[in-house]
């Protein structure tokens, strides 16, 4: 499981139809419309992990718009952080974008397909990078006359940050993509909580009551709720049981289970690899958290000895959280109590 929550929200929500909404809300209109009647579909993964080999959370596909056989590459970049060389990372994914389409050709083609580059920004700070490649570039004043030489292009900015819940809604996009674009939207909020969920209580309400069908969409949202803090365990299950009845609710049980059991193995597995402790034991820690917060308070003091814990410590820490009084006994600082009193 990917220690960017983000990144598989982003990934499973940008499905062929949500990338055409996504398109009609960012482009120009007039570009826009070309996109209503196109054909979308995911580049060929093994294309993908060619031409961005180091950013498999991003998504490429390929439209024939107009009724043509006019083949466009649509580059979706995602971004929880502001990054002020984003223009040139964009033009690097579009160069191997590029030799990659170059080494599948039978001939040597006289052109190149257009690539649309869109980043999709949802972070705590407002972006204040540059969106051309231009604005990158210092050119001395002597050689003002020389920036036709330079590379020219900006890619489109969809900053959610920046855009109501409604917004999100009325871009017409599937119910899952907008659920899971105003959850990014609100990853970074400190007011961030299950009152999100009820703003979205319709959406998701759809998506529980087409169950078995749409499974896998809610628990990618129960999944990501959890580790940002959209509401605990106990809160994600009124909610799903309210919304859905008992078969949705069990989606957020076996959820938690699962996200707890899979920090486990990765702690496991990869404890043996030097170095990456914080990575792996991250979902086991977050999820530990969201459940003792459930019950008592937990102290900044008690929170970084949680941040700092071994996986032998939460593993225990869990098991006592179970049976034990007060996060005291959690924390190895009281003794658990006696199952004969």
């Amino acid at each position: 499981m990917t220690n960017q929550p983000h990144d598989a929200l982003f990934k499973a929500s940008l499905t062929p139809e949500a990338a055409r909404a996504l398109c009609r809300a960012v482009l120009p209109p007039e570009v826009a419309r070309a996109f209503d009647a196109a054909v979308i579909t995911r580049a060929p993964s093994e294309f993908v992990g060619e031409a961005l080999r180091d950013r498999s959370s991003d998504v490429i596909y390929l439209a024939r718009v107009d009724g043509e056989e006019v083949l466009i590459y649509l580059l979706f970049e995602h971004q929880s952080t502001v990054d002020r060389l984003m223009a040139f990372r964009v033009l690097r994914y579009m160069v191997r974008i590029w030799s990659q389409w170059l080494d599948h050709q039978e001939d040597r083609p006289q052109s190149l397909p257009a690539i649309l580059p869109i980043v999709v920004y949802h972070g705590e700070r407002t972006w204040n990078a540059p969106l051309s490649f231009q604005d990158l570039v210092e050119l001395p004043a002597a050689l003002t006359e020389a920036a036709e030489l330079v590379p020219s292009f900006r890619f489109v900015l969809d900053d959610l940050t920046q855009l109501s819940h409604q917004q999100l809604r009325d871009r017409q996009a599937p119910t899952f993509a907008a659920v899971s674009w105003i959850l990014l939207r609100r990853s970074h909020d400190p007011a961030r909580g299950i009152d999100v969920w009820r703003d979205c209580a319709d959406l998701i309400g759809e998506l529980a009551n087409q169950l078995p069908e749409q499974y896998g969409q809610l628990l990618q949202l129960v999944r990501y709720s959890l580790l940002r803090g959209f509401g605990d365990s106990t809160e994600i299950r009124a909610e799903l049981r309210r919304l859905g009845g008992p078969e949705a609710e069990e989606v957020a049980v076996s959820t938690g289970e699962q996200l707890l059991e899979q920090g486990r193995q990765e702690g496991r597995q990869e404890g043996r690899q030097e170095g990456r402790q914080e990575g792996r034991l991250e979902v086991v820690r977050e999820y530990l958290l969201r459940n003792l917060r459930r019950k008592w308070p937990v102290s900044p003091a008690a929170e970084r000895e949680i941040q700092g814990a071994t996986e032998a410590e939460l593993r225990d820490w869990d098991e006592r959280a179970a049976t034990a009084r007060s996060l005291e006994e959690v924390l190895n600082r009281a003794e658990p109590p006696n199952p004969r009193d």
